[in-house]
């Protein structure tokens, strides 16, 4: 039966918060048949009511794809159910998603209404959880003096509410373009700037959800269209790129608010409506992977990235280098994708390719008054507060007591770094619930290094319990942050359904990778710790701080009588460089891109034990054998940067050695006496010897040319070479220079 008395409730309680310009969390405890009677969820009431409803429960279906939440990002919504409950007839919720439940949050507008169904009254769920990250979130509900529960009984009451006050307006006074408040104003005009400044400044702007950055970009494109003074009224062409179209339509609503107070005529081009045209511009919509593709990038006037944070950063790099005008809009919470790390890794790449970039940042909502009670709760609950502490500078003298040296530490440096200096311990997850204080730093350190750190990480650092933290301090303060998780397994049937590709394990990825991707039948036999993640603070990065907390971290797995430290990552050769000078052994790379990282997957092992020894012999081996082979193939594009790396450490004993016929080859090519496919064989040797010699940068022509066999047109573009006739002359010259010494 419906609930007449629910539905008044409700109204007067959006009223309510309307009239606040704020959004409400309520709590609701009972059954699903009690929910979906109170709420009136059902087929025929659903698309009425407008309800978003995120759930696992089969008598309470989801409205949206619980795995594609994020394509809500950008939509609006006044009541939302989420749940965590499962199918089962569990006593408390067991789980919830953190990452869906913070973006969910951000498209509820004030006034809007959003429910949390649990099954049991909170302080039975905080008794009874046992996941850590249960509790924490459980506590900060019971702390949150805002929150209004709904309690299922035979005669139901609902709670009373305040008297409605008049609406206060979310902002007040005359703004500029009809922005509605003062930073939005000057968003806009940073915007204009771009377009019509100096070239390469390009503008970062930020923002939480909600303070109306992405309509400030389409506020933007209407002013310098509908206000071109260009000589001769030349037309300016706006294209806009973001992770999805799906992700712009606040812009698009937007766009469409700003055309209707004009009397100018833009017209829609394509059926999507993400294409307009006006007599004096355009503004298209181009997904980034067309945008790399097009040659016509000196044609657009201004390239607008929204939700840059989702974009993978060598993308958003590669943007920077083909367009000279460029706005990268985004949202810094980590649900939205890089998230705050967006803001760390994305601006050290701008500040070495356009240093007169600038950054603006928006603090005040538009959608919801300041200090929300919905978003107060979701930064506290999902730790999006979580702020980098700001550390002392490292001046001379504490690097000459710490024996470091900037801008790295050199080897022997490493090795004088004491304990005494450094200090290294392991926390536990209760440490961390009893002290949400260092919960929070160590999530800060974390979200900022890492770029696919997200509100669900709190979940992995508590929950799991394979994965042990461990913290490096300098003094109180602290610098390091490592998580590890063990891995390894000997049940028989297990590994037999992994060899079968029957299964995967979870917490497994080192033994099944060196399983399934380089058949070693042996991986099994031996435990593992996997980095999962070590971040250091920015503030103290290049000092050899990581080089240090690894050294603990071996120290720490060979008392725990751990074979192997191991650790996956997106290749890049300064990354690699960090693992391979600290003696770790390449054991695989990957044959695609990573999606978000762009690159290529990095496996590398290093032995703690004398049994891992041999086993660790054994993959680098074998992993040099094929990478030499598949350069012309799988590996072909791969950095000719990257390649060198990996072949500097090639094992001296599986390098080739040149014959003294092929030695003569090498002469005849210098000498012009043959051509260059008659002496590439002798060539591709001699350049896997040369790349064991330090970095000279022409060596990547040769790695190209010779090792990865590019097409010649693809080498010339790469570096400035006008033909084949050119490229070849580059490489006898290259070639008879390092002969000569």
């Amino acid at each position: 039966m419906s609930n007449p008395n629910f539905v008044e409730w409700l109204e007067q309680l959006q009223c309510q918060a309307l009239s606040k310009f704020q959004r409400q969390l309520v709590l609701l405890v009972g059954d699903a048949c009690w929910v979906k009677q109170l709420l009136q969820l059902n087929e025929k009431t659903q698309s009425k009511n407008a309800w978003l409803v995120f759930s696992h429960h089969q008598e309470i279906p989801a409205t949206i794809n619980n795995k594609h939440f994020a394509q809500q990002l950008g939509s609006e919504h006044r009541k939302i159910l989420f749940s965590g409950v499962e199918n089962t007839d569990c006593a408390a919720l067991n789980s919830i998603n953190l990452d869906a439940f913070a973006a969910l949050s951000g498209t509820l507008v004030a006034g809007g209404v959003m429910f949390l169904w649990l099954k049991k009254p909170l302080i039975q769920a905080i008794e009874q959880t046992k996941l850590a990250s249960l509790k924490y979130f459980y506590q900060q509900l019971l702390d949150n003096k805002t929150l209004i529960t709904i309690t299922q009984n035979d005669k139901q009451t609902f709670p009373l509410l305040d008297n409605i006050t008049p609406a206060i307006p979310a902002t007040a006074g005359d703004f500029l373009y009809h922005c509605k408040t003062k930073e939005q104003q000057i968003a806009v005009e940073h915007i204009i700037k771009v377009s019509q400044g100096h070239r390469n400044r390009p503008l970062v702007l930020t923002a939480d959800r909600g303070r109306g950055k992405s309509s400030a970009l389409a506020i933007a494109c209407v002013e310098l269209i509908t206000n071109n003074t260009a000589i001769g009224n030349e037309k300016i062409d706006i294209v806009i790129t973001a992770p999805h179209v799906r992700s712009l339509s606040v812009f698009y609503r937007q766009l469409a608010c700003s055309l209707a107070t004009l009397d100018e005529k833009f017209d829609y081009v394509n059926a999507s409506k993400t294409a307009l045209v006006h007599r004096l511009g355009s503004i298209t919509f181009v997904a980034v992977d067309q945008l790399l593709r097009r040659d016509d990038a000196l044609n657009v006037s201004l390239l607008l990235v929204d939700e840059a944070a989702a974009i993978p950063v060598h993308l958003l790099t590669s943007l920077t280098t083909r367009f000279s005008r460029v706005v990268f809009s985004s949202t810094v919470h980590g649900y939205e994708g890089a998230g705050r790390g967006f803001t760390v890794k994305f601006q050290q790449e701008l500040t070495k390719q356009v240093p007169q970039w600038r950054s603006f940042h928006m603090h005040q909502p538009i959608r919801w008054r300041q200090e929300d009670p919905l978003e107060v709760f979701v930064f506290e609950s999902c730790l999006l507060n979580a702020k980098l502490a700001e550390l002392p500078a490292i001046t001379q003298p504490v690097l000459a007591k710490l024996a470091l040296s900037k801008p790295a530490l050199s080897e022997s440096s490493a090795k004088q770094l004491t304990k005494a200096s450094l200090s290294f311990s392991q926390v536990s997850s209760t440490s961390l619930i009893e002290n949400t204080a260092l919960l929070k730093q160590v999530f800060a350190v974390l979200v900022t290094a890492h770029y696919q750190t997200s509100p669900n990480d709190i979940t992995l650092l508590l929950d799991n319990k394979a994965l042990q933290l461990f913290i490096a301090k300098l003094g109180d303060d602290i610098v390091g942050v490592a998580l590890l998780l063990e891995e390894g397994c000997n049940k028989a049937a297990d590994i037999k359904a992994i060899a079968t590709n029957q299964r995967r394990l979870k917490n497994q990825f080192i033994p099944q990778s060196l399983l399934t991707h380089c058949g070693f039948s042996e991986s099994f036999n031996y435990q593992y710790l996997r980095v999962l993640r070590i971040a250091i603070h920015p503030q103290y990065h290049r000092y050899g701080f990581g080089s240090c907390f690894i050294k603990a971290l071996e120290t720490f797995a060979k008392k725990q009588q751990v074979d192997f430290i191991g650790a996956s990552f997106g290749a890049n050769a300064q990354l690699l460089k960090f693992w391979q000078d600290a003696d770790y052994q390449i054991a695989r790379i990957g044959f695609t891109k990573d999606q978000a990282s762009g690159e290529h997957s990095a496996l590398v092992v290093s032995a703690m034990s004398d049994r891992g020894q041999f086993f660790e012999r054994k993959i680098a081996s074998e992993f040099y054998s094929s990478f030499d082979y598949l350069l012309t193939d799988e590996y072909q594009g791969l950095s000719a940067k990257l390649v060198w790396q990996i072949l500097h450490h090639y094992p001296d004993k599986s390098l080739p050695q040149l014959s003294a016929h092929q030695l003569s080859s090498i002469n005849d090519f210098i000498l012009q006496k043959r051509q260059f496919s008659h002496c590439v064989k002798a060539l591709h040797y001699w350049c896997l010897l040369h790349c064991k010699e330090n970095y000279q940068a022409k060596v990547l022509l040769l790695i190209e040319r010779i090792l990865q066999k590019k097409p010649v047109d693809e080498v010339c573009k790469n570096h400035q070479l006008t033909g084949k006739k050119m490229l070849n002359k580059a490489l006898i010259d290259y070639i008879a220079q390092v002969q000569a010494y």
